[in-house]
């Protein structure tokens, strides 16, 4: 990846600000621009008049991004326990939380129960069982596995038939049986291909199968269509389709983004103590996989900016801290060459950065900051280096 490959800059307001936070804050850090995620709520809501967005938690499940979402007027989908309690937390109604996910112990729908049910999103004929026998006047929707071959990393590939995710379509008739004859309120069906995705023919098949299962199964009060819309992908057309959908069959439609609205507001700032060589040439950064682990669990790729500059250019890999052959997060970045200590902000880290850190090799998670247009937010202090002891005997 070279800085010639096509990406979204930072805004000018932004990158300046990071440079000051810098001064303040031990670097690595996240960083977040607000003014981001509401263009991207502004533009999924253009797309898609009327839908129901229930922001996915699990991109970044931050409190003092959740507060803003919900002022906004977003729902948000949980997909664990923990989850649903942040959810709550925020100030979030039990029926402004959808909670997803393919295993609900009965530990959990015992602790739902205490704190308030949230709309449920049942995965399996087993969770729907367990869910009947447990909470039965509980309000659900059931994921539907749509059994297609969705062009995405195949971690991510949720609508694929051989996932783990979701009720197969000849299945749907069985499980409506079952929560028809127990009451349980099946608000609609739920299908979410997968994540990442750039091509809008995956969502145009996953789509005809719903539309079939409408016409079969119905009538509902709700559509859930998912999430997953690649960064680059054009949700005029498919904003289109999917309200053509849900009007056909009179029904309401949900939204499920996460990546899509945070990825491209939040950044991962390091810096640069270094280069070695090898056979490579290496840029040895503060920042590793304990802070963005994509890099390193799906081959990610995530576009590096300079915060300095110098006219003489070089190429490198992006070496972390880690003892991991692994901890590389970016191969072949063209980048002017540093001195000890300049900052880089690796981008596209609002999404699955801090909600997947690790404590790995202790250690401590950053801080993460919010910039608002008229200042820095602290959301979250740095990690002590006692509380990574704290729970030890």
């Amino acid at each position: 990846m070279s800085m010639s490959q096509s990406y979204t800059a930072l805004r000018p307001e932004f990158k300046e600000a990071l440079k000051e936070a810098a001064k303040n804050f031990q670097t690595p850090f996240y960083a977040y621009d607000l003014q981001t995620v509401l263009e991207r709520i502004d533009r999924l809501q253009k797309a898609f008049p009327g839908g129901e967005i229930f922001y996915a938690m699990k991109a970044n499940p931050r409190l003092g991004i959740l507060r803003r979402l919900l002022q906004w007027g977003l729902f948000v989908e949980a997909v664990s326990l923990g989850e649903v309690y942040r959810a709550y937390k925020a100030g979030f109604q039990r029926n402004e939380v959808l909670l997803n996910g393919p295993v609900k112990t009965p530990a959990m729908l015992e602790e739902l129960d205490r704190i308030g049910i949230p709309i449920l999103g049942l995965d399996s004929l087993t969770d729907l069982r367990r869910v009947i026998r447990m909470l039965p006047r509980a309000r659900a929707i059931l994921r539907v596995n749509p059994d297609l071959p969705i062009a995405t990393h195949e971690h991510l590939a949720t609508g694929r038939g051989e996932s783990k995710f979701g009720i197969l379509p000849e299945e749907v008739e069985q499980a409506l049986e079952l929560a028809r004859r127990s009451r349980l309120e099946v608000l609609g069906l739920h299908v979410h291909l997968g994540s990442a995705l750039e091509h809008l023919e995956d969502y145009q098949a996953g789509y005809a199968v719903m539309d079939r299962l409408y016409r079969t199964h119905g009538p509902f009060q709700v559509i859930n269509l998912g999430g997953g819309f690649g960064l680059g992908l054009d949700l005029g057309e498919l904003g289109a389709q999917a309200m053509a959908l849900a009007h056909q069959h009179k029904v309401e439609l949900w939204l499920e983004p996460g990546r899509y609205l945070v990825a491209e507001a939040g950044v991962l700032v390091t810096r640069t103590w270094g280069v070695k060589r090898t056979r490579r040439n290496y840029l040895l950064i503060d920042a590793g996989m304990s802070q963005l682990i994509r890099p390193m669990l799906y081959g990610a790729t995530h576009p590096v900016e300079p915060l300095y500059k110098n006219p003489v250019m070089e190429t490198y890999d992006l070496a972390g801290p880690a003892c991991e052959s692994g901890d590389v997060l970016a191969r072949d970045v063209t980048l002017p060459e540093p001195k000890e200590g300049d900052l880089l902000a690796i981008l596209q880290a609002g999404a699955y950065a801090s909600s997947m850190s690790s404590n790995y090799l202790d250690t401590p998670r950053p801080a993460e900051l919010l910039w608002t247009d008229q200042g820095w937010e602290l959301i979250r202090r740095q990690q002590r280096w006692e509380a990574l002891l704290e729970d030890e005997q």
